[in-house]
């Protein structure tokens, strides 16, 4: 999600609080509102009589920032609870660190991955040696719906580690977990 997707989403949902939001839609929406506050602020250390609009701003965009911060909570698959950590010593620090932290993959309590494509709605398509591509809602590929079919590999040993195949039919190291 970019800068202005990410303004335009936050504006549109201002109080809505159920839901998911991405990283990208969190971290967009708060530089732009700290962008106007500095701007906001050093005009207002300008004009002393400006102070006030920064106010009534600071005012007029709390909903929506407490409301996308919740959402951000929702994709961690936290509750909305986790907003009173500022309250305590050092909290404000776990605060930033679970809006860092990626969401869930695929759905949780609160609803379905912000970010996830559509496979065929725009096109897209993911290399398959990007690992931060969004997750496609098809997993199997566009045309089958079905899980693909299982052949035995003949490797004796695990081509990442080494270590020796527990058995003749095992998919997967036992050690390092690296598919046979």
């Amino acid at each position: 999600m970019g800068f202005t997707e990410s303004i335009k989403t936050c504006s549109r949902k201002y109080i809505d609080f159920s839901g998911r939001a991405s990283r990208s839609e969190y971290w967009w929406f708060l530089l732009f509102h700290f962008i106007v506050s500095a701007v906001l602020v050093s005009i207002g250390s300008a004009l002393p009589g400006f102070i006030f609009i920064w106010m009534v701003y600071l005012l007029a965009v709390l909903l929506p920032l407490l409301a996308v911060t919740v959402r951000r909570l929702h994709d961690i698959d936290q509750p909305a609870w986790w907003l009173l950590l500022p309250l305590v010593p050092l909290g404000f620090i776990a605060l930033l660190v679970m809006a860092i932290v990626p969401g869930t993959r695929g759905t949780n309590r609160y609803g379905p991955e912000p970010l996830q494509r559509t496979l065929g709605t725009d096109g897209y398509t993911p290399p398959p040696s990007d690992p931060y591509a969004p997750r496609l809602t098809d997993p199997y590929g566009a045309s089958s719906s079905a899980p693909p079919s299982y052949t035995p590999s003949t490797r004796r040993y695990c081509p990442q580690c080494g270590v020796e195949r527990a058995s003749a039919d095992a998919r997967f190291c036992t050690v390092c977990g690296a598919a046979f």
